[in-house]
């Protein structure tokens, strides 16, 4: 140990060293012992982290991860680390490396290590590729862990104007490569050639014929850095005009006060950090509602489809800003966390962003659409196979000798194999089945509806990564069909008949409750075009003209001509032929007589 304290002040001393092992530590003064302190070291063990589900792309394009991160002491730094999955050629020349993106630590001492960290990469030239992600955590020892790899795309700003895709497919080539200038010169050019034809706001065209320019002129990496920054905000311009720049105000107000928060800043400098802030929300609150004001279909602003206040913002600020100043800094870091995921999920009506979430939200649909179809099938096919088993079907036994022959004729007109019916079971053969016939039938069965399920819990995750949060009609589901299958499984079909009516009646209604997010997503436009709103609001709900737009002459009524009434009087012999199967569920004969009218 050497000394460290001045030696002036004999009457205090101090000393400083690493201890690398057990041991015991005495303190002399001649022969006496001063003291004398055994010590133990205990050795540092590495950290741990690991992606908490898959990485999520928010709103607003940004990157949001959830990790978790263990160690002993708790860890020092953490990062987000990534890499190309198809490397550019040898011979390219890049203007850019990989991003950087630190990670939030946790609360050291708190019960849980979970933290989540978002950043808006949009604006990186790797937005839009492949990638490889990979989580990396140290501690104040020096000990490093590594995530998993992640294989995704790099979250991108989505651009529905032509014009400016163009232009950052431009900045894209550039800044994978400079050698790749001459081809981008060749490009501006192609898309000015003919201005009149091309643009409607000849300021976009000098921009661009301004980017043209200094891209010609640029020779240094540093001059083509930023003629890469100015095709950026050219596209923007072109996009969405002046917003972009306060909503890019605004993300960068947000950052200076986390790193302020994050770095122990002083109660002036905080201070300073929410005057920013204020400002730049404000600014980016008045443009929001000016384009509001110039685009009356637009939808309000709204958070999970709830109206989102100013002074709701405020208030969020003013506490932030007071547990900041107060030492519970953080508190104040996730509530400033929430904030930022407010404002990526708010729902500005953006057309680039309607659009994408109206045709994610309409697959989403269709696959439910498809799951509650096969639900019904495997319930009907099971309610078959169960009264099979039973032998319970002895009433209208005349009628299905009489059906069985007219299947009989059927098949030997169309010469196809008689399907599901009256005289066969679900997969087509003859209701006689042998107890491993049975059996095989049952195991089939079990199999498709576990595959269902499987095929439930994808949707509900496709779901959550919409920002849709799940609700219980799909959990109450997926446990009847987990109970659906565990009864075909030991062969009790009637018990999974009922399993199965349950989880389509869940599926219903989690199908109404995942229609009102959608439409609270959609800022109360129900998924309907753009435009859609004002079309239907001359039309009452029958889809006739309203009586304040003058009289209806009838044009709006079509009347059934030879082929519509045909295709009705088909649809009801169908009905009919379906009703007098014997072995319909009670459920399926119910429904089919409310159509029918005969209740």
């Amino acid at each position: 140990l050497t000394p460290a304290a001045d030696q002036q002040t004999p009457k205090v001393r101090q000393f400083s060293g690493k201890l690398n092992a057990d041991g015991t530590l005495t303190l002399k003064s001649g022969e006496d012992d001063l003291g004398r302190w055994a010590f133990a070291i205990i050795p540092d063990k590495p950290p741990a982290i690991r992606f908490v589900g898959e990485p999520k792309r928010a709103v607003n394009g940004a990157i949001e991860l959830n990790y978790q991160i263990d160690d002993d002491y708790g860890a020092a730094s953490a990062k987000a680390s990534f890499e190309l999955s198809y490397p550019p050629p040898a011979n390219a020349h890049p203007l850019y490396g990989p991003p950087d993106m630190p990670l939030t630590l946790p609360r050291r001492g708190g019960k849980a290590n979970a933290a989540k960290t978002t950043k808006d990469l949009t604006e990186h030239v790797w937005a839009g590729s492949n990638i490889k992600l990979k989580l990396t955590a140290t501690d104040d020892a020096g000990h490093t862990a590594t995530s998993e790899t992640k294989t995704l795309v790099m979250p991108e700003r989505p651009f529905s104007n032509p014009l400016a895709r163009a232009v950052i497919e431009q900045r894209r080539l550039l800044a994978l490569d400079t050698n790749a200038k001459p081809r981008v010169l060749d490009l501006m050019d192609a898309i000015t050639l003919r201005p009149e034809d091309t643009f409607d706001n000849m300021s976009h065209y000098l921009a661009i014929m301004s980017a043209r320019s200094r891209l010609k002129l640029a020779e240094t990496d540093d001059q083509l850095r930023s003629e890469v920054g100015y095709l950026w905000e050219i596209a923007l311009g072109i996009e969405e005009g002046n917003l972009s720049a306060a909503e890019r105000r605004l993300r960068q107000a947000q950052q200076a006060l986390q790193d302020a928060i994050k770095n122990g800043a002083s109660d002036e400098e905080i201070e300073k950090a929410m005057k920013e802030l204020r400002e730049a929300m404000n600014q980016f609150l008045q443009e929001f509602a000016q384009r509001a004001q110039q685009n009356p279909n637009a939808p309000q602003m709204q958070q999970n489809g709830r109206e989102l206040r100013q002074s709701d913002i405020n208030r969020m600020m003013d506490e932030i800003e007071n547990l900041a100043k107060s030492g519970d800094r953080d508190r104040a870091q996730q509530l400033l966390s929430e904030l930022q995921d407010m404002m990526n999920n708010l729902q500005a009506g953006r057309q680039q962003q309607g659009g994408e979430q109206d045709s994610e939200m309409r697959q989403q649909m269709d696959k439910l659409g498809e799951i509650m179809r096969r639900q019904q099938e495997m319930m009907n096919d099971t309610f078959r196979l169960d009264q099979m088993q039973r032998g319970e079907r002895q009433r209208g036994a005349n009628r299905d000798e009489q059906l069985g022959e007219d299947g009989e004729q059927s098949q030997s007109e169309d010469g196809q194999k008689p399907g599901p019916g009256d005289d066969r079971d679900p997969l087509g053969r003859p209701k006689q089945m042998t107890p491993q016939e049975f059996a095989d039938a049952l195991k089939q069965l079990q199999e498709g509806q576990g595959q269902l399920q499987s095929e439930l819990d994808k949707l509900k995750k496709g779901l959550e990564g919409m920002g849709m949060e799940p609700n219980e009609g799909f959990g109450e589901a997926g446990k009847s069909m987990g109970d659906a299958e565990q009864s075909l499984g030991e062969g009790e079909g009637d018990q999974a008949v009922g399993h199965q009516g349950r989880a389509l009646e869940a599926l219903r209604r989690g199908a109404k409750e995942m229609m009102k997010q959608m439409q609270a997503m959609q800022g109360d436009q129900g998924g309907s075009e753009q435009g859609g709103r004002q079309q239907d609001a001359d039309r009452d709900p029958l889809g006739r003209p309203r009586a304040t737009k003058g009289p209806d002459d009838g044009n709006s009524v079509k009347v059934p001509d030879e082929i519509d009434v045909q295709r009705a009087r088909q649809i009801l012999e169908a009905i009919r032929k379906r009703l007098g199967n014997a072995l319909s569920p009670d459920i399926e004969r119910s429904y089919l007589e409310r159509l029918l009218e005969l209740k």
